[in-house]
């Protein structure tokens, strides 16, 4: 089933080569499949028998399932080329929406005369649980309800209710329980409850008879349950703006096109819903060849372009983009598509004829030594993103900073930059603890710390960070590793007490430099390191680069 790669960043999807054969229309061999799933942002994770485990990037959640990897590639061997074409019948089913406070948008649509086996099931939990988990930042923004349309009686309603008011058999279930018996007692709610935390009232969709169809995004109702024999289904996808909601139910509303089914339109009071109009968007075609350094014909541009399912027409340089493509924000993410169809390996290297000459950074130049000087010490070196999380940068350190936050994360994980190297190598101690000790870990990497009289209103810092982990760790050890720098580098610093919530009170200095302080080091506090789950002592030393060189 799916599967989120390191905190989800990198979500993986399951697929069965046989069903994706089957789907594309040609018989790809194993070589053919291995060649052209990378080209088209899917790595290879691992094959076990008929099981590929892809690693799609983030970007593409069209490809989260065998139907929209399988529509990719039959363009991209030119089986059917060009825009898609999505046939959706007038609704027949009207849903009268309330708005919930809670969670007011709601989007819905319908599939008939869909064949459910045991390959489109999977793929189809696949799609919509990964969904939920990127898109949806865990059911937060984007929750989405498959049901049996068969077991509904329409009209339905979206509304508000208290939490004793209303019971229903939730899945997996066999008794009637209350909303907030479900919140308290299913697994689901105790999983999703914090979504309604502070809410006095909880959104439910009911059919004609007042039957509950589902408790977003918590749980559906045990009796439109989907099974191999459903043969219409309803999708319900709720949240907070529409603009995600629409773009999911694309997805999943194209996803079962590929396996035949009938689309149909659910009307949301006046509105109906799915929109799958292809989206215009002008493209400048000399731009596009002045980008890419390529003397292409137009023509050929527009082969790439319906290799990569666009529609395009050459005349008044317009670009029609598939519904289920919301990664699309500028022309240049098309002329990244052009470039994918093209070929990146097809690309000549040429050398800029510009008057000046590349060399490294002198602040590079010396991280390089310093971190020779480090490895000398006999530590080693720790690679940690810039990017991190509250959790982990003033939670668990117990150091309240001020930093830069990402306006919308793929998520929590990576959510703010980090202003300090340390908590990177403390959660490195963390994964190592099953590793033979001591263990002594640096990293000389950027912090960005915010700054107003930048442009950016941030600025890039280069830091070092060590720690050292084992049973005797203690502030003598890591003075020492400091002084040792001092001597490499042929530099005199003034130490003062320092109080730091990270590091123990009376085990902690302050490094200056002029007055000014650059760095510090100690011995780490025990609340920190019980927030980090680490069992032995750790030392740490962190600085300013800038201030060795």
């Amino acid at each position: 089933m799916a599967q989120k790669k390191e905190d989800g960043v990198m979500p993986v999807v399951s697929v069965s080569v046989s069903d994706l054969r089957e789907l594309v229309g040609r018989k790809l061999t194993d070589d053919e499949i291995k060649e052209i799933l990378p080209l088209n942002k899917a790595e290879i994770d691992d094959w076990v028998g008929d099981e590929l485990r892809l690693e799609v990037t983030p970007d593409r959640p069209d490809l989260y399932s065998v139907e929209g990897i399988a529509r990719q590639l039959r363009a991209w061997l030119c089986i059917k080329t060009g825009l898609p074409s999505h046939i959706v019948s007038k609704p027949k089913i009207k849903i009268y929406s309330e708005a919930p406070q809670s969670r007011p948008s709601i989007v819905s649509g319908v599939v008939r005369d869909i064949r459910f086996d045991d390959n489109l099931i999977k793929s189809f939990m696949q799609l919509q649980e990964l969904i939920d988990l990127t898109i949806g930042r865990d059911r937060k923004k984007v929750a989405i309800g498959v049901h049996n349309l068969d077991a509904i009686k329409p009209p339905l309603k979206y509304a508000e209710f208290s939490p004793e008011e209303i019971s229903f058999i939730p899945l997996n279930f066999t008794e009637k329980m209350t909303l907030s018996e479900i919140l308290e007692r299913h697994p689901k709610g105790i999983q999703y409850r914090h979504i309604f935390k502070g809410k006095k009232k909880y959104p439910v969709i009911v059919d004609a008879r007042g039957d509950v169809v589902s408790f977003p995004p918590i749980i559906n109702a045990e009796r439109t349950r989907v099974t191999e024999k459903t043969k219409n289904i309803f999708i319900d996808i709720t949240g907070h703006d529409e603009t995600p909601l629409n773009y999911s139910l694309n997805i999943l509303m194209t996803a079962l096109e590929e396996r035949g089914g009938k689309l149909e339109a659910v009307k949301i009071n006046h509105t109906p819903t799915p929109h799958l109009k292809a989206r215009p968007v002008k493209l400048d075609i000399e731009g596009v060849k002045r980008l890419l350094g390529l003397n292409m014909k137009d023509s050929e541009i527009k082969e790439h372009l319906e290799r990569m399912c666009y529609g395009v027409n050459l005349e008044d340089e317009t670009v029609l983009v598939p519904p289920y493509r919301f990664d699309i924000l500028h022309p240049d993410d098309i002329i990244e598509d052009i470039a994918i169809a093209y070929g990146y390996n097809n690309f000549i290297p040429q050398t800029p004829k510009i008057p000046t000459i590349g060399g490294q950074h002198p602040i590079d130049e010396f991280s390089h030594t310093l971190k020779s000087a480090m490895i000398g010490l006999g530590f080693h070196e720790m690679l940690n993103f810039v990017l991190t999380s509250k959790e982990k940068l003033i939670k668990k350190t117990r150091k309240k900073t001020k930093a830069i936050e990402l306006l919308n994360p793929v998520t929590s994980e990576y959510s703010i930059c980090r202003t300090w190297l340390l908590p990177g190598l403390l959660k490195n101690l963390a994964s190592n603890k099953h590793r033979r000790y001591p263990q002594r870990i640096f990293e000389v990497g950027d912090a960005v710390l915010p700054d107003r009289k930048a442009e950016t209103r941030s600025r890039n810092v280069k830091k070092l960070a060590a720690a050292i982990s084992h049973s005797n760790a203690n502030f003598s050890e890591i003075s020492s590793i400091f002084h040792a720098l001092e001597n490499a580098f042929g530099k005199k610093f003034t130490l003062k007490h320092y109080r730091h919530p990270t590091f123990i009170h009376g085990r902690c200095a302050g490094i200056y430099k002029n007055k000014k302080r650059v760095g510090f080091f100690g011995e780490i506090h025990p609340i920190v390191l019980e927030n980090f789950e680490l069992k032995m002592p750790v030392c740490a030393l962190e600085i300013d680069v800038s201030s060795l060189m």
